[in-house]
Protein backbone atom coordinates (compact mmCIF):
# COMPACT_ATOMS: atom_id res chain seq x y z
CA UNK A 1 0.00 0.00 0.00
CA UNK A 2 2.74 2.61 1.24
CA UNK A 3 4.45 1.78 -2.72
CA UNK A 4 1.25 2.80 -4.17
CA UNK A 5 1.15 5.57 -2.52
CA UNK A 6 4.36 6.60 -3.20
CA UNK A 7 3.71 5.76 -7.37
CA UNK A 8 0.87 8.01 -7.46
CA UNK A 9 2.23 10.42 -5.41
CA UNK A 10 4.83 10.27 -8.53
CA UNK A 11 2.26 10.90 -10.65
CA UNK A 12 0.41 13.46 -9.28
CA UNK A 13 3.93 15.60 -9.28
CA UNK A 14 4.92 14.55 -12.84
CA UNK A 15 1.83 14.24 -14.69
CA UNK A 16 -1.39 15.76 -12.62
CA UNK A 17 -4.43 14.38 -11.05
CA UNK A 18 -6.14 14.19 -14.54
CA UNK A 19 -3.47 11.83 -15.77
CA UNK A 20 -3.49 9.75 -12.93
CA UNK A 21 -7.40 9.23 -12.91
CA UNK A 22 -7.09 8.10 -16.91
CA UNK A 23 -4.73 5.82 -15.80
CA UNK A 24 -6.25 4.03 -12.77
CA UNK A 25 -10.19 3.92 -14.63
CA UNK A 26 -8.85 3.23 -18.50
CA UNK A 27 -10.66 0.09 -19.75
CA UNK A 28 -10.52 -1.08 -23.45
CA UNK A 29 -13.16 -0.15 -25.84
CA UNK A 30 -15.79 -2.61 -26.73
CA UNK A 31 -15.01 -4.50 -30.19
CA UNK A 32 -18.37 -3.75 -31.59
CA UNK A 33 -16.76 0.44 -31.17
CA UNK A 34 -13.39 -0.30 -32.58
CA UNK A 35 -12.83 1.45 -36.01
CA UNK A 36 -9.57 1.62 -37.81
CA UNK A 37 -8.46 4.70 -40.20
CA UNK A 38 -5.74 4.69 -42.69
CA UNK A 39 -3.48 7.25 -43.89
CA UNK A 40 -3.65 8.04 -46.82
CA UNK A 41 -2.17 10.92 -49.69
CA UNK A 42 -3.22 12.53 -52.65
CA UNK A 43 0.02 13.73 -53.85
CA UNK A 44 1.46 12.22 -56.65
CA UNK A 45 1.52 13.98 -60.28
CA UNK A 46 2.98 12.07 -63.29
CA UNK A 47 6.47 13.40 -62.31
CA UNK A 48 6.36 12.73 -58.34
CA UNK A 49 7.58 9.52 -58.76
CA UNK A 50 11.86 10.23 -58.94
CA UNK A 51 11.98 9.83 -54.80
CA UNK A 52 10.56 6.53 -53.80
CA UNK A 53 10.68 3.08 -52.09
CA UNK A 54 9.04 1.10 -54.67
CA UNK A 55 5.96 0.65 -56.95
CA UNK A 56 2.80 0.48 -56.64
CA UNK A 57 1.00 -2.87 -58.58
CA UNK A 58 -1.47 0.23 -60.91
CA UNK A 59 1.99 1.47 -61.51
CA UNK A 60 3.34 5.73 -61.34
CA UNK A 61 0.22 6.86 -61.28
CA UNK A 62 -1.79 10.23 -60.81
CA UNK A 63 -3.86 10.74 -57.36
CA UNK A 64 -6.43 12.71 -59.57
CA UNK A 65 -7.13 9.41 -61.32
CA UNK A 66 -10.42 7.82 -60.42
CA UNK A 67 -9.63 4.57 -61.93
CA UNK A 68 -7.19 4.17 -59.34
CA UNK A 69 -9.17 5.88 -56.66
CA UNK A 70 -11.99 3.58 -57.04
CA UNK A 71 -9.21 0.43 -56.91
CA UNK A 72 -8.02 1.99 -53.56
CA UNK A 73 -11.43 2.22 -52.29
CA UNK A 74 -12.59 -1.34 -52.88
CA UNK A 75 -9.04 -2.44 -51.69
CA UNK A 76 -9.49 -0.76 -48.24
CA UNK A 77 -13.37 -0.96 -47.38
CA UNK A 78 -12.98 -4.65 -48.54
CA UNK A 79 -9.85 -4.85 -45.72
CA UNK A 80 -12.10 -3.29 -43.41
CA UNK A 81 -11.15 0.41 -42.80
CA UNK A 82 -13.78 2.62 -41.63
CA UNK A 83 -12.11 5.97 -42.53
CA UNK A 84 -8.98 7.24 -44.52
CA UNK A 85 -6.74 10.48 -43.12
CA UNK A 86 -6.03 12.21 -45.78
CA UNK A 87 -2.20 14.61 -45.57
CA UNK A 88 -2.42 18.41 -45.89
CA UNK A 89 -0.23 18.34 -43.36
CA UNK A 90 1.84 20.77 -45.27
CA UNK A 91 -0.64 22.64 -46.40
CA UNK A 92 -0.86 25.75 -44.03
CA UNK A 93 0.94 28.24 -45.93
CA UNK A 94 -1.38 27.58 -49.06
CA UNK A 95 -4.46 29.59 -49.74
CA UNK A 96 -6.59 28.33 -52.81
CA UNK A 97 -6.87 31.34 -55.62
CA UNK A 98 -3.80 32.81 -54.52
CA UNK A 99 -0.37 32.18 -56.35
CA UNK A 100 1.82 31.55 -53.43
CA UNK A 101 3.12 28.30 -52.59
CA UNK A 102 0.59 26.65 -55.63
CA UNK A 103 2.69 23.63 -55.96
CA UNK A 104 0.49 22.54 -52.89
CA UNK A 105 -3.04 23.22 -55.09
CA UNK A 106 -2.89 19.79 -56.88
CA UNK A 107 -2.76 18.30 -53.65
CA UNK A 108 -6.19 19.53 -52.54
CA UNK A 109 -7.64 19.21 -55.85
CA UNK A 110 -6.78 15.49 -56.37
CA UNK A 111 -8.84 15.16 -52.08
CA UNK A 112 -11.71 16.94 -53.71
CA UNK A 113 -11.59 14.33 -56.77
CA UNK A 114 -11.46 11.27 -54.35
CA UNK A 115 -14.50 12.78 -52.09
CA UNK A 116 -16.27 13.36 -55.74
CA UNK A 117 -15.79 9.43 -56.54
CA UNK A 118 -16.00 7.96 -53.00
CA UNK A 119 -19.57 9.81 -53.36
CA UNK A 120 -20.70 7.45 -56.12
CA UNK A 121 -19.49 4.48 -54.86
CA UNK A 122 -22.14 2.13 -52.86
CA UNK A 123 -18.72 0.27 -50.97
CA UNK A 124 -16.16 2.88 -49.82
CA UNK A 125 -14.75 4.16 -46.58
CA UNK A 126 -15.21 7.92 -44.63
CA UNK A 127 -12.76 10.08 -44.94
CA UNK A 128 -11.17 12.74 -42.62
CA UNK A 129 -8.67 15.53 -43.17
CA UNK A 130 -5.36 16.01 -41.38
CA UNK A 131 -4.24 19.66 -41.22
CA UNK A 132 -1.16 21.01 -39.77
CA UNK A 133 1.32 23.21 -38.91
CA UNK A 134 4.52 21.30 -39.67
CA UNK A 135 7.08 24.17 -40.46
CA UNK A 136 5.04 26.95 -39.34
CA UNK A 137 4.32 26.88 -35.75
CA UNK A 138 3.18 30.30 -35.50
CA UNK A 139 0.02 28.90 -37.85
CA UNK A 140 -1.70 28.03 -34.79
CA UNK A 141 -1.78 31.47 -33.37
CA UNK A 142 -2.24 34.26 -36.43
CA UNK A 143 -4.99 32.50 -38.21
CA UNK A 144 -3.66 30.46 -40.80
CA UNK A 145 -4.33 27.22 -39.27
CA UNK A 146 -8.19 28.85 -38.69
CA UNK A 147 -8.07 29.67 -42.09
CA UNK A 148 -7.17 25.99 -43.41
CA UNK A 149 -10.02 24.99 -41.04
CA UNK A 150 -12.50 27.08 -42.62
CA UNK A 151 -11.39 25.84 -46.17
CA UNK A 152 -12.09 21.52 -45.15
CA UNK A 153 -15.57 22.91 -43.58
CA UNK A 154 -16.70 25.35 -46.65
CA UNK A 155 -15.72 22.48 -49.14
CA UNK A 156 -16.66 19.21 -47.38
CA UNK A 157 -18.65 20.01 -44.26
CA UNK A 158 -21.01 22.43 -46.31
CA UNK A 159 -21.39 20.44 -49.11
CA UNK A 160 -24.15 17.93 -49.05
CA UNK A 161 -22.32 15.57 -51.31
CA UNK A 162 -19.35 15.62 -49.48
CA UNK A 163 -20.39 15.66 -45.89
CA UNK A 164 -22.07 12.63 -45.80
CA UNK A 165 -18.71 11.24 -45.98
CA UNK A 166 -16.49 12.60 -43.46
CA UNK A 167 -15.88 10.57 -40.88
CA UNK A 168 -17.34 11.35 -37.44
CA UNK A 169 -16.36 11.20 -33.72
CA UNK A 170 -18.15 12.36 -30.68
CA UNK A 171 -20.95 13.87 -32.74
CA UNK A 172 -18.97 16.34 -35.00
CA UNK A 173 -16.59 15.48 -38.11
CA UNK A 174 -13.06 14.90 -37.29
CA UNK A 175 -10.39 16.87 -37.48
CA UNK A 176 -6.58 15.50 -37.30
CA UNK A 177 -4.33 18.43 -36.94
CA UNK A 178 -0.49 17.42 -37.18
CA UNK A 179 2.02 19.78 -34.84
CA UNK A 180 5.25 18.81 -36.47
CA UNK A 181 7.83 16.44 -34.93
CA UNK A 182 8.44 16.99 -31.74
CA UNK A 183 5.81 19.41 -31.03
CA UNK A 184 7.00 22.57 -30.72
CA UNK A 185 3.68 23.23 -28.28
CA UNK A 186 4.78 21.13 -25.70
CA UNK A 187 1.72 19.92 -23.47
CA UNK A 188 -0.88 22.30 -24.23
CA UNK A 189 -2.81 22.03 -27.40
CA UNK A 190 -2.39 25.70 -28.61
CA UNK A 191 -5.72 25.99 -30.64
CA UNK A 192 -9.32 24.21 -31.18
CA UNK A 193 -12.58 24.22 -33.45
CA UNK A 194 -15.72 23.93 -31.95
CA UNK A 195 -17.61 22.91 -35.05
CA UNK A 196 -15.29 19.86 -35.60
CA UNK A 197 -14.03 17.57 -32.92
CA UNK A 198 -10.13 18.17 -33.27
CA UNK A 199 -7.54 15.39 -32.39
CA UNK A 200 -3.93 17.01 -32.50
CA UNK A 201 -1.18 14.44 -33.98
CA UNK A 202 2.87 14.33 -33.49
CA UNK A 203 5.46 12.13 -34.51
CA UNK A 204 7.15 9.59 -31.77
CA UNK A 205 5.18 10.21 -28.89
CA UNK A 206 7.57 7.14 -27.41
CA UNK A 207 10.50 9.46 -27.88
CA UNK A 208 8.90 12.89 -26.76
CA UNK A 209 8.91 11.88 -23.10
CA UNK A 210 7.50 14.83 -21.82
CA UNK A 211 4.29 14.21 -23.69
CA UNK A 212 3.63 10.27 -22.10
CA UNK A 213 3.97 8.23 -19.06
CA UNK A 214 6.17 5.22 -18.13
CA UNK A 215 3.45 3.41 -19.09
CA UNK A 216 2.66 4.90 -22.41
CA UNK A 217 -0.32 6.97 -21.91
CA UNK A 218 0.05 9.53 -24.06
CA UNK A 219 -1.75 12.16 -21.35
CA UNK A 220 -1.18 15.50 -23.43
CA UNK A 221 -3.77 13.89 -25.79
CA UNK A 222 -1.43 13.88 -29.23
CA UNK A 223 -2.10 11.05 -31.29
CA UNK A 224 1.10 9.86 -32.80
CA UNK A 225 1.47 9.79 -36.29
CA UNK A 226 4.10 6.73 -35.90
CA UNK A 227 6.01 5.40 -33.26
CA UNK A 228 9.04 3.06 -32.34
CA UNK A 229 8.46 -0.12 -30.37
CA UNK A 230 5.25 -0.30 -28.23
CA UNK A 231 2.75 2.33 -29.20
CA UNK A 232 1.43 4.71 -26.86
CA UNK A 233 -2.07 6.06 -26.78
CA UNK A 234 -4.73 8.51 -25.64
CA UNK A 235 -7.89 7.91 -23.58
CA UNK A 236 -11.18 9.77 -23.88
CA UNK A 237 -13.44 9.13 -20.90
CA UNK A 238 -12.02 6.70 -19.58
CA UNK A 239 -11.53 4.12 -22.50
CA UNK A 240 -8.33 3.82 -24.52
CA UNK A 241 -8.88 6.21 -27.79
CA UNK A 242 -6.03 5.93 -29.97
CA UNK A 243 -3.03 4.27 -30.91
CA UNK A 244 -1.17 3.75 -34.12
CA UNK A 245 -0.28 0.53 -36.32
CA UNK A 246 3.16 0.57 -38.79
CA UNK A 247 4.23 -2.25 -40.65
CA UNK A 248 7.88 -1.37 -39.67
CA UNK A 249 10.35 2.16 -38.32
CA UNK A 250 13.40 3.51 -39.79
CA UNK A 251 16.11 3.86 -37.34
CA UNK A 252 16.41 6.95 -34.89
CA UNK A 253 20.03 7.34 -34.90
CA UNK A 254 20.17 9.93 -32.25
CA UNK A 255 18.53 8.13 -29.70
CA UNK A 256 20.30 5.12 -31.01
CA UNK A 257 17.35 3.32 -31.73
CA UNK A 258 17.39 0.90 -34.59
CA UNK A 259 14.94 0.55 -37.60
CA UNK A 260 12.59 -2.69 -37.64
CA UNK A 261 11.88 -4.13 -40.96
CA UNK A 262 8.92 -5.72 -41.93
CA UNK A 263 10.10 -9.05 -41.27
CA UNK A 264 7.44 -10.84 -43.31
CA UNK A 265 4.67 -9.08 -41.55
CA UNK A 266 6.11 -9.46 -38.02
CA UNK A 267 6.28 -6.07 -36.96
CA UNK A 268 2.39 -5.60 -38.20
CA UNK A 269 1.76 -8.44 -36.33
CA UNK A 270 2.88 -7.34 -33.46
CA UNK A 271 1.77 -3.86 -33.37
CA UNK A 272 -1.47 -5.07 -33.93
CA UNK A 273 -1.16 -7.66 -30.93
CA UNK A 274 -0.49 -4.15 -28.50
CA UNK A 275 -3.61 -2.70 -30.38
CA UNK A 276 -5.72 -5.37 -29.15
CA UNK A 277 -4.42 -5.74 -26.06
CA UNK A 278 -5.12 -1.87 -25.09
CA UNK A 279 -8.31 -1.70 -27.09
CA UNK A 280 -8.25 1.87 -28.12
CA UNK A 281 -11.28 3.22 -30.15
CA UNK A 282 -8.80 3.82 -33.12
CA UNK A 283 -6.42 2.06 -34.66
CA UNK A 284 -4.82 4.22 -36.94
CA UNK A 285 -2.71 2.68 -40.19
CA UNK A 286 0.32 4.65 -41.42
CA UNK A 287 0.34 4.05 -43.96
CA UNK A 288 -1.50 3.45 -47.10
CA UNK A 289 0.49 5.00 -50.29
CA UNK A 290 3.68 7.50 -49.10
CA UNK A 291 5.95 6.24 -51.02
CA UNK A 292 8.75 8.91 -50.24
CA UNK A 293 11.56 7.59 -49.66
CA UNK A 294 12.86 9.98 -47.35
CA UNK A 295 11.18 8.18 -44.41
CA UNK A 296 10.73 5.02 -46.08
CA UNK A 297 14.34 4.29 -46.68
CA UNK A 298 13.95 0.95 -48.57
CA UNK A 299 11.37 -1.69 -49.42
CA UNK A 300 12.21 -3.33 -45.76
CA UNK A 301 11.83 -0.54 -44.21
CA UNK A 302 8.58 1.03 -45.57
CA UNK A 303 5.41 1.03 -44.16
CA UNK A 304 3.30 1.32 -47.15
CA UNK A 305 0.42 -1.20 -47.15
CA UNK A 306 -0.76 -0.38 -51.11
CA UNK A 307 -0.15 -3.45 -53.06
CA UNK A 308 3.10 -3.00 -54.51
CA UNK A 309 5.53 -5.00 -57.05
CA UNK A 310 8.22 -5.40 -54.49
CA UNK A 311 5.56 -7.05 -51.60
CA UNK A 312 2.39 -8.16 -53.88
CA UNK A 313 -1.12 -7.84 -51.93
CA UNK A 314 0.64 -9.58 -48.96
CA UNK A 315 0.21 -6.56 -46.66
CA UNK A 316 -3.20 -5.74 -48.01
CA UNK A 317 -4.29 -9.42 -47.13
CA UNK A 318 -2.30 -9.24 -43.32
CA UNK A 319 -4.06 -5.72 -42.71
CA UNK A 320 -7.77 -7.90 -43.69
CA UNK A 321 -6.89 -10.41 -41.05
CA UNK A 322 -5.70 -8.48 -38.06
CA UNK A 323 -8.49 -5.79 -38.81
CA UNK A 324 -10.86 -8.61 -38.41
CA UNK A 325 -9.46 -10.16 -35.15
CA UNK A 326 -9.20 -6.06 -33.84
CA UNK A 327 -12.74 -5.70 -34.17
CA UNK A 328 -13.78 -9.19 -33.15
CA UNK A 329 -11.56 -8.56 -29.75
CA UNK A 330 -9.36 -11.37 -30.12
Amino acid sequence: MKSFRLIAAFYVLLFGTMALAQIQKLTATPANERLVGLAYTTWFGPTDWSHVWGTPQLGCYRSNDRAVIRRHAEWISDAGVDFIFIDWSNDVQYTPGQPKHDHLKPLEDATEVVFDAFASLARRPRIAIMIGTAGAPAAASDGRLQRKADQVWQTFAENPRYRPLLQEYLGKPLLIVYADTPTPYGTKLPWNDPRFTVRWMTGFVTEQPSLRTPELFSHAGYWSWEDRGAQTFTVHDGRAEAMTVVAAWREDSHAKIAAAGRRNGATFREQWARARTVGPKFALVVSWNEWVSGEQPSAEISKDLEPSREHGRFYLDLLKEQIALFKAGK
